[in-house]
């Protein structure tokens, strides 16, 4: 089988790696195929890559970001969950954002990569494309050259993805004829989710599930991560979220300054002396924060996966690299997502699963918010308001009800998912309701196990 993998950015690849290592351990060939970023962090995997050519954006498009294109007011209106799952204060951030010039900006993005990537497709000529859920091109390219095509989602809560996978299907279908596909673009012949079932969103979508194996890049395992310390360790993280914040100089995803958000925590942490605390700041950033205590590790770099299996708690965005990873190692999470649909759908996904708290709007830089979240996520023996979302005042509010609509779907997942959420009810608090979740984690198959059925759709 010849595997072409294709992501529409980093953090999207990272899940994938796994998915692509299995098929080549199995004696399979894979290619990688994406934008420059995509490209470089394929071959950081040991992956080989193609880099595709951007043909130049059309004059005031805003394309060049591939982030452009919500419409004014809010989010594309054929996509009501993602309307769904925005308070009030993060439409408002949304409002801001208007469509480019030349159409929609999901037509703007894969325009300007599909002739590039058709040429890659034709001259390796795959048997199966494997991309993530809203790389579109790959759709695309499917439905020119007959190639079938597989999802595979993020891992985390998602209830969106399926969703835009239609809008996308009906989006992009004149582009696609223009291409050769007379008759659209077909459904995926299969979606492959690495989220737990007991943590799933959507239960609409039938999926083959596979395990969540954490790939979060190469780096360099430090002496003192290599063991548990004798106190609890705290990692605090935002992730690639905002380490590309960092280098572009933008807003963290119009959540808020990042120096600002990690000063917040340490000013939260820094009355409690038993800890250990790791903090991993872009370089870009480090300068900007305040002075913290000699005991708190500033590092630009760390591999979660390995540092995670020393840690009693996580404190980040809700990106899901990070969330997942913690999920497998059974972490308990203290999240702080900016107003993004996706990090929201995650936060409030893990929320109602009861692996952590969420503190929204202005708590999330509120140093006594936060001393008092990661207090009661530290604490032992703990067995009220978990998975409560907290916050203050009309944005801590707004936060809680974006994610009651997720939570009262948690409530009535079914099958396995159902048992482990039963199972979970025994333990008190987040760390026990994480230590059963990555339980179920560790018994799905694993990406191995899901090979021979890539092979058989090939």
């Amino acid at each position: 089988m010849r595997l072409l993998v294709t992501a529409l950015a980093p953090s999207h690849l990272l899940c994938m790696v796994p998915t692509a290592w299995a098929a080549r351990a199995a004696g399979h060939e894979v290619l990688v195929v994406g934008r420059a970023e995509v490209a470089r962090a394929a071959r950081r995997a040991g992956l080989p890559a193609a880099e595709l050519t951007q043909a130049p954006a059309a004059a005031g498009t805003g394309a060049d970001t591939g982030t452009a294109g919500v419409p004014a007011g809010g989010p594309d209106p054929g996509l009501p969950r993602m309307e769904r799952v925005l308070t009030e204060a993060q439409r408002q951030s949304f409002a801001g954002r208007v469509w480019p010039a030349g159409g929609h900006p999901w037509q703007v993005r894969v325009g300007r990569v599909v002739d590039a990537f058709l040429a890659v497709a034709r001259q390796w000529r795959p048997d199966l494309i494997l991309c993530d859920p809203i790389e579109f091109t790959g759709l695309v390219v499917g439905a020119v050259t007959g190639v079938p095509v597989v999802v595979q989602r993020w891992g985390g809560p998602d209830s969106m993805s399926a969703e835009a996978i239609t809008r996308a299907r009906v989006v992009l279908a004149e582009a696609a004829a223009a291409l050769g596909a007379a008759d659209g673009i077909p459904a995926p012949v299969l979606t492959v989710d690495p989220c737990p079932p007991s943590l799933r969103l959507d239960t609409s979508t039938e999926v083959e599930s596979v395990r969540f194996v954490p790939y979060n890049g190469p780096q360099q395992l430090p002496s003192w991560a290599r063991t548990k310390p004798p106190w609890p360790r705290v990692c605090v993280t935002f992730g690639l979220f905002g380490s590309k914040a960092a280098m572009s100089g933008a807003d963290f995803i119009e959540g808020g300054d990042l120096a600002a958000r990690f000063d917040a925590v340490v000013e939260a942490l820094r009355p409690r002396a038993d800890l250990d605390v790791v903090l991993t700041v872009p370089e870009a950033v480090q300068p900007l924060l305040r002075p913290a205590p000699d005991r708190f590790r500033i590092v630009a770099h760390a591999p979660l996966d390995a540092l995670l299996a020393t840690c009693d708690a996580v404190v980040h965005h809700g990106g899901t690299g990070t969330a997942m990873t913690a999920c497998a190692r059974g972490v308990p999470q203290l999240l702080l997502p900016p107003p993004h649909p996706a990090l929201a759908d995650c936060a409030a996904g893990l929320v109602g699963r009861g692996v952590g708290r969420a503190l929204q709007g202005a708590a999330q830089t509120d140093h006594l918010a936060l001393r008092s979240a990661l207090d009661a996520l530290l604490g032992e023996g703990e067995s009220e308001g978990e998975g409560e979302s907290e916050g203050e005042g009309e944005d801590a509010d707004a936060g809680t009800s974006a994610g009651a609509d997720t939570r009262a779907d948690a409530g009535t997942r079914a099958g396995a998912g159902a048992d482990h959420a039963v199972a979970g009810a025994g333990r008190s608090g987040c760390r026990g309701h994480a230590r059963v979740l990555a339980e179920e984690i560790a018994a799905q198959p694993s990406p191995a196990d899901l090979v021979p059925l890539l092979a058989d759709l090939a």
